[in-house]
């Protein structure tokens, strides 16, 4: 067997390193422990991991040679030839089912004596019987079937004998001989009682040939002379019984008899099948069930065209007899002759019909019902069998291939390993062919046992496919390496294929499968196991230099017996492979290239910390190949010790280790990596791999540090450890200019290091206050802050100061903009302007002009708005815009904010300036927003009552708010520009402002919806509906007051009579019933329209509703009042009963219209109330209310101040606001309180105070 050169492996490693192999613990270093980084770095896992030894052989022995796996080969699977010319087997067999004798007394089982003696008295009542008497006939006949049925009885006795004797031959020789001689004396009886019999016959012929059942007689004669194998006579008989019968039942027998005796002579001679066909065909032209030989003949028929090769005629009567045998199920052997041609079609179509047509043609003769197919499966697996005994391969295949597809459940396996199996037979010659059936098996196999197949067919199942694999891989492998001291060919592919076929028994077999299986063609000590395929398996491999097969190959022999004879052998020819496999993967020194993620600071993506980064970097799977590598690599560090002084094997052994961390590196698994590249770095730097190991080890901690989830901020302490310790051993002396490049790298680094410390405390302090833990998470930004600032004092501040430019420094702006923002998170904003002004904006250190300089600038303005102090957050945020030409990314919202504040503060014209500015630079692009700042300078205005200004400034923006704002501005717009014109007494175009605002609300649910479809959160979206309905509410207000004035219009008629009853009623009747007539209604139709304004949708205005009710009020608290004010005759006046009853009328008939009032008046305070909202409407419903119902309501002056407003939610103003209505101020300051300037309230309440920049 051709193996792997001991000598070559040893030389490879072991001589070139002078190695003593032995058993022992892993190799530790005390300069460099992988115990050395924190915990918090790397786990205790990965330590672990690194430090433990791989199971296996203890002792490695390289000089032992291996033996063999396998001493024989399986013998060669036989290949039949192929035969096209078979021939029915036993054809005898079938005249069990002929019944030629019919006769009762057949059937009869008397005893011999018996019948003897019955036989002696028809002797002789028959010599007393005269000849011409009429019952002589029958008594001939009589006795012609007593000898008959002795002859019978004496056959049964010679049978019994035969077979007693042949028992008792061995137990009682003697016994066995008594036996045999009755056998013989019975013998003698059947000949002597049949010879009798014919005598009777044929007297019976002769004497008496107008006998009724004459041609009765004739067939048994015939049959007798047949029986006792005079053919002869027999023949002549049968056809004097056709001539003078022609028309008896027994015509059917006699040509059934022709056709036997001219079957028989046709074995000898071929030329007798046409006669044997001609007689069965004469027999079968009498139909069944009367001719109850009818399905015999067809089937003899059917054999003489199978005889003659005629095959096609021969599956027709077969077909036939299966027809005959399903219809008449009544007739004797029907069905059992049915049953025999069913599996005597099967060779004969095996050498006739088409595979792929079998199903069709079996199935209508199979017997199955409807949709069952069981018994046509069962004839073609039959079929397929007979395929594959005579050779014919190839059918085979193509038929149990269509059996497979139809029939996949329980015997579906078995149906693939006869495909296998002829495919071997069918292809020996071609291996591939061979490889790609094998591959089908294992797939089939596989499917099957996944399947819901019963556990002993799956047992079948495996144990075929594993001998089919097993015992074909041996038989390529000892082909191609040889045995016994024969030459193998050599042929590596064949090699390659006997490998692949092993593997693949390795892949799905365990040994404990095949210590079930049985291999019945192999010598019992060579059945293979899973031990020995598996060294086969990876010793062809070896032979063949696939290194990257072979390292798997071999460690699957140590899985497979840790402790077994060759295991020792093959851990280390496990090693080898990987080496090679190493080797090849990392040509021309590849393996010492570094990925670029070491903290370099190269470039700012390479040095960023980007979130969600882990899930690309986190750890992946082992490959297998990687898995083999680093267990042979654990396992080569852990037992093999290179002598001290050997150079050659101390720099193969620093490779293995590096070899190691590499594979580790390979599969992000950075905390191996990081361990395993340490210890090359600090314990070998004398070798090669040394400053290459410290290179990968920093990419692998930075991965840790920077990309982590959670980040690892340790990392970075144990890498500012490690880096001093790598200058020291790489970068001192000439060693920098050796290792140039590595050296300034790693100076550069040690600045990273602490960088990036600082950038994973902010980044930790944003995790904790995502997590709500804003305590830590303040003290976490405040030490990334610090560590930011003792990293420019550091290595930056005084370089830069001296205009100095180390590359360390390059950006360093970067640096100080993180501090201030790490300042400003921590809240320290006093800290965090002072960095941004004193540091990043100074010209001392030349980074004023930097985007990020220009950038804190916004930010500071930010700061300073933060903490209220909105002209110096005005200045930075126009700063901003100035050193950016107004094109910074913060620019527009700068300015805007810049706009808002300085309005705020009362700085109008800078406020102006910068909304000129807004318009200038942003006008065309952000149109929208340049209306919002037109109209919220307007409304400045108009909250300082300047309504020329507000017209001055709304006059000529509102055609851009009506194109560009949103909804809300553009209905504030016009309610704003609606009251400026109440305002100068400008009533036409004020309506038609407030006409405008009307029309934008014209459908309200879509207007909703506009407002809610804005990108924005609900909140904002919420003070948007807000305004816009305060501005619907002042509009429908207005219109309804244009109605109420022509209600006022309306005066009561004064009374200027004398006071008598005649005129007063007069008075009544015609002015103050056309008064009523006239103001009623308008009261009606005003009300309608303040009516509107309770009505709006989804919410009315709070303002404009207690407006409209005390309005409302107001109407019809007046009408009712005027109308109690009528005139009373003066008559009334003096009697106090009339006069009371007069007034009492007045009020009755008023009251409806007092209640409408009420109503009014109580819908205005409630919504008041509710909201908390007072004013001079809310107070005159509550004062009329008091003085009409003053059980009911009370006016309290105590509770609050004067209708003012100033105690009112609706007008209290947060924080500042930007345009647009979302807070501007991030950081919540408590401001002075101040003193109200009138009195008349409570002081806790004078929080009517306008807060800079609100909207």
């Amino acid at each position: 067997m051709m193996q792997m050169s001991v000598k070559k492996a040893y030389s490879v490693v072991v001589a070139a390193m002078g190695v003593w192999l032995c058993a022992g613990t892993a190799h530790a270093v005390p300069e460099a422990k992988p115990t050395d980084l924190s915990l918090e770095c790397v786990s205790k896992e990965a330590q672990t991991n690194l430090m433990t030894c791989p199971g296996g052989p203890a002792k490695f022995d390289a000089k032992q040679k291996r033996a063999v796996a396998f001493k024989s080969a399986p013998p060669p699977r036989e290949v039949k030839k192929r035969e096209d010319d078979v021939k029915p087997v036993n054809p005898d067999e079938l005249k069990k089912f002929a019944e030629r004798d019919t006769r009762k007394n057949r059937l009869q089982a008397r005893a011999r004596a018996l019948l003897i003696t019955e036989i002696q008295g028809l002797e002789r009542l028959y010599k007393r019987t005269p000849k011409k008497s009429a019952d002589r006939p029958q008594l001939t006949r009589r006795l012609a079937e007593a000898y008959v049925e002795l002859e019978s009885a004496a056959n049964r006795d010679k049978i019994a004998g035969d077979i007693q004797a042949q028992d008792a031959k061995k137990k009682n020789p003697a016994q066995a001989a008594k036996f045999k001689q009755d056998a013989v004396q019975a013998e003698k009886i059947v000949k002597a009682a049949r010879e009798k019999a014919i005598v009777y016959y044929t007297q019976m012929k002769n004497d008496y040939p107008d006998y009724s059942k004459i041609d009765e007689v004739l067939y048994y004669l015939a049959y007798e002379h047949e029986q006792g194998g005079n053919l002869k006579d027999a023949r002549a008989v049968y056809f004097e019984l056709i001539q003078k019968a022609p028309k008896s039942p027994f015509i059917p027998y006699a040509y059934l008899a022709f056709g036997e005796l001219f079957f028989q002579e046709s074995q000898g001679d071929p030329s007798k099948w046409d006669l044997a066909a001609a007689a069965y065909k004469e027999v079968i032209k009498y139909p069944p069930p009367t001719n109850k030989q009818f399905g015999y003949a067809r089937y003899k028929l059917g054999y003489v065209f199978w005889n003659k090769g005629e095959y096609a005629n021969a599956l027709n009567e077969f077909k036939k007899v299966i027809e005959y045998g399903d219809q008449f199920t009544d007739v004797p052997n029907a069905t059992q002759l049915a049953k025999a041609a069913r599996r005597d079609m099967i060779p004969v179509y095996a050498v006739a019909g088409a595979p792929d047509k079998a199903y069709n043609f079996f199935k209508p003769v199979s017997g199955d019902k409807g949709g069952e197919q069981t018994k046509t499966v069962g004839m073609l697996n039959e079929l397929g069998l007979a395929y594959l005994d005579t050779g014919h391969y190839k059918e085979g295949i193509v038929l149990y291939r269509d059996l497979l597809s139809r029939d996949p459940g329980a015997k579906g396996c078995y149906y693939q390993g006869q495909i296998t199996t002829a495919t071997q037979a069918l292809m020996s010659g071609d291996k591939e062919a061979v490889r790609k059936e094998m591959d089908q098996q294992v797939r089939v196999f596989n499917e099957f046992n996944k399947g819901g197949n019963g556990q002993k067919e799956k047992d079948e199942c495996s144990n075929k496919t594993a001998e089919l694999l097993a015992e074909t891989a041996m038989s390529w492998h000892l082909e191609a390496v040889g045995t016994g001291g024969v030459r193998g060919t050599g042929d590596k592919k064949t090699m390659d294929l006997a490998a692949y076929l092993y593997k693949k028994v390795a892949d799905n077999f365990t040994s404990a499968d095949f210590a079930k299986f049985q291999f019945p063609r192999i010598v019992k000590e060579d059945w293979p196991t899973m031990y020995k395929i598996k060294y086969a398996m990876a010793d062809l491999l070896y032979f063949q230099q696939r290194w990257e097969e072979c390292g798997p190959a071999f460690d699957a022999v140590v899985a497979e017996d840790p402790k077994g004879g060759q295991a020792a052998e093959a851990a280390y020819a496990s090693v080898l492979c990987y080496q090679k496999m190493y080797d090849q993967m990392y040509k021309g020194d590849s393996d010492r290239k570094s990925k670029g993620l070491g903290p370099t600071g190269a470039d700012e993506k390479d040095r960023e910390a980007k979130k969600g980064e882990w899930e690309k970097f986190k750890p992946k799977p082992f490959t297998d190949m990687q898995k083999g590598m680093v267990t042979a690599f654990n396992r080569y560090v852990c037992y093999i010790t290179p002598p001290k002084g050997d150079k050659e094997a101390e720099e193969q052994y620093v490779e293995v280790k590096y070899a190691r961390a590499r594979t580790y590196f390979e599969s992000q698994h950075w905390e191996e990596a990081a361990l395993a590249f340490r210890d090359v770095a600090i314990n070998h730097s004398d070798k090669d791999a040394g400053i290459f190991a410290a290179q990968l080890y920093l990419e692998s901690v930075n991965v840790l540090g920077s990309r982590a989830e959670p980040p690892r901020p340790a990392c970075f302490d144990d890498m500012s450890k490690d880096v001093p310790v790598f200058l020291e051993l790489y970068c001192k002396g000439s060693k920098f200019e050796d290792n140039k490049e590595q050296c300034e790298s790693l100076t550069r680094i040690q600045f990273d290091i602490l960088r990036l410390k600082a950038q994973k405390l902010v980044e930790k302090g944003d995790g904790l206050s995502e997590k709500g833990d804003y305590k830590n998470g303040l003290d976490s930004y405040k030490k990334g802050a610090e560590a930011y600032l003792d990293l420019w004092r550091t290595y930056c501040e005084q370089p830069l100061s001296k205009g100095e430019k180390p590359k360390q420094c390059e950006k360093a702006d970067e640096i100080v903009y993180n501090m201030a923002k790490a300042y400003q998170a921590s809240r320290l904003l006093a800290k965090a302007i002072q960095v941004r002004l004193t540091i990043l904006l100074n010209k001392t250190y030349g980074l004023q002009d930097s985007p990020l300089a220009k950038k804190a600038l916004y930010e500071i303005g930010g700061n300073y708005q933060a903490i209220a102090v909105y002209d110096k957050a005005s200045e930075f945020f126009e700063r901003y815009c100035e050193a950016t030409a107004f094109k910074g990314e913060f620019a527009d919202q700068a300015l805007s904010d810049a706009v808002v504040l300085r309005l705020g503060i009362g700085q109008d014209e800078q406020a102006i300036k910068d909304a000129n500015n807004f318009n200038k630079y942003y006008g065309a692009k952000k149109p929208a927003q340049t209306a919002q700042i037109a109209f919220a300078i307007a409304a400045h205005y108009g909250e300082k009552k300047d309504w020329g200004n507000v017209e001055k400034r709304l006059a000529g923006s509102m055609k851009l708010i009506d194109t560009k704002a949103t909804l809300d501005v553009r209905a504030q717009a016009h309610a704003l520009l609606g009251r400026t014109y109440v305002k100068a007494n400008k009533g036409a175009v004020a309506a038609r402002e407030y006409g405008a605002v009307r029309a934008i609300w014209q459908d309200p649910k879509a207007a909703v919806a506009q407002i809610e479809g804005m990108d924005e959160d609900a909140n904002a979206k919420q003070r948007r509906l807000g305004r816009t309905l305060e501005a619907v509410g002042e509009a429908l207000f207005y219109f309804a007051e244009e109605k109420k004035a022509k209600v006022d219009k309306v005066a009561f008629p004064e009374y200027k009579g004398s006071g008598s009853k005649e005129t007063v009623l007069k008075h009544i009747q015609t002015k103050v019933k056309d008064w009523i007539g006239k103001k009623r209604p308008l009261i009606d139709e005003a009300s309608v329209e303040y009516k509107k304004i309770v009505d709006l949708q989804p919410v009315p205005p709070p303002r404009w509703v207690i407006a409209a009710g005390s309005r409302v009020g107001d109407m019809w608290g007046k009408f009712v009042k005027e109308f109690r004010a009528a005139p009373i005759p003066e008559s009334m006046k003096k009697d106090y009963e009339i006069r009371t009853a007069y007034y009492g009328a007045l009020d009755e008939a008023s009251e409806p219209q007092k209640q409408q009032a009420k109503g009014a008046y109580q819908t205005c305070l409630g919504y008041s109330v509710k909201y908390q909202y007072f004013d001079e409407f809310s107070r005159n419903c509550e004062e009329w209310l008091a003085d009409n119902y003053k059980n009911e309501f009370h006016v309290v002056d105590e509770f609050r101040g004067s209708p003012n407003r100033v105690n009112s939610v609706l007008r209290e103003q947060g924080s500042p606001l930007r345009i647009g209505g979302e807070p501007m101020v991030v950081q919540s300051h408590e401001p002075e309180k101040k003193k109200k300037a009138e009195g008349g309230g409570d002081e806790k309440k004078t929080n009517d105070k306008k807060k800079e920049g609100g909207a």
